[in-house]
């Protein structure tokens, strides 16, 4: 790499849109200075800008072409010969832009699917398309082999063009204190007997929120255990008001918290027993997972995606199949009543975590991107 040569990193939402693409951003910039970028090399897009501090930043919508005139210029004024784009779809009009300007190489970093599954003759007009198209991102980045799949099965995009780089975690932040940890107990008044079963998320439906309701309900009533206690966190306004009816006048109610969006997350995965994700549909990738484990809590998963990739079934966790809820009540129940199997498989979340998913493994991974060209990439 040329000392002169600068990067750009691209997002597709506004400035300042929060923790996920903050955090993102932040490993995007530790891996280029690990790749040799001198900071003031790094630069930045986002669809809309607040602040464009020291002209290091500049306003790109992907799909927007009267923005291409001024990032081709802002490209070639400050030598920009490297790009990875956080969800840059193709076709995309920016892509002409990026290519006209000279940049050398483009890489497109994916947080999500980026087609369905498809087969047969679709599938094959899929690579062809892909062979024919002359503007199109060198090279793919995926968070879990689900991801990378809709790619090579989906849009029909060579294995040799993309990678998997989970996402990583602080694991000097998310760190394990196993049933030793009272703080969720106070801040949120449980009683200090009850062993926390947690859920950090999105309230929709698809995330099975609903579905872990259902499970704490099936665990008081019908499997008689009073010992669990269900904290929630996620909820926004009156987000919660749809399993608070679910719950009104029964039982469970009073072991059911929905805690809100928190900044204190870190704090209650160290004092719970259990980490659930009961998701019901597409799920490719989920941070909390990871998090959780590195918390060192054993995890009950759903079957799907991402989920599966994540945790290891008997090894740190359960899959359970997308939707059952009175499986999930039987398994949080066997491991609250199973403690050495408990600690296991919390010891096996913590040390899978660190080894695998840890931010500095991230920053390692993305750092061997960005040194080589993507025709040495596999």
């Amino acid at each position: 790499m040329k000392k002169d040569h600068s990067l750009l990193i691209m997002f597709h939402c506004e400035q300042f849109t929060g923790y996920a693409i903050e955090v993102l951003e932040k490993v995007f910039v530790d891996a280029a200075k690990m790749a040799g970028y001198a900071e003031e090399n790094l630069f930045f897009s986002y669809k809309s800008i607040v602040d464009s501090t020291k002209g290091k930043v500049i306003g790109c919508d992907y799909y927007n072409v009267e923005d291409s005139r001024d990032l081709m210029d802002f490209i070639k004024n400050n030598s920009i010969n490297k790009v990875i784009a956080f969800d840059l779809p193709y076709p995309a009009p920016v892509l002409k832009t990026l290519q006209l300007a000279g940049v050398e190489e483009i890489i497109s970093y994916w947080g999500a699917g980026i087609s369905s599954i498809n087969q047969g003759i679709k599938l094959l007009t899929k690579r062809i398309e892909w062979y024919v198209r002359a503007v199109k991102p060198d090279y793919f980045i995926f968070e879990s082999e689900a991801m990378r799949r809709t790619a090579t099965h989906g849009r029909g995009i060579p294995a040799s063009k993309t990678r998997v780089i989970p996402l990583g975690v602080d694991t000097s932040v998310y760190k394990p204190n196993y049933g030793k940890d009272s703080y969720a107990h106070t801040v949120l008044g449980i009683p200090g007997h009850r062993k926390i079963v947690f859920y950090s998320g999105h309230m929709e439906e698809r995330k099975g929120v609903g579905i872990i309701v259902r499970a704490a309900m099936y665990l008081i009533n019908v499997l008689g255990n009073k010992d669990i206690h269900f904290v929630m966190c996620g909820n926004k306004g009156n987000e919660a008001d749809i399993y608070l009816q679910l719950l009104n006048g029964d039982e469970a109610n009073h072991h059911v918290t929905f805690a809100g969006y928190r900044g204190d997350i870190a704090g209650l995965m160290r004092s719970s027993f259990i980490g659930v994700i009961a998701s019901t549909g597409w799920d490719s990738f989920t941070m909390s997972s990871v998090e959780m484990m590195a918390s060192g809590l054993p995890l009950i998963v759903s079957n799907l995606q991402g989920l599966a990739e994540t945790i290891e079934n008997n090894k740190n966790g359960f899959h359970i199949e997308p939707g059952d809820y009175q499986d999930l009540a039987r398994k949080i129940d066997y491991l609250a009543k199973d403690i050495e199997l408990a600690k296991l498989f919390s010891d096996a979340s913590r040390t899978r975590a660190v080894e695998k998913f840890s931010r500095e493994h991230q920053v390692k991974q993305m750092c061997s991107v960005l040194t080589h060209t993507s025709d040495n990439q596999g």
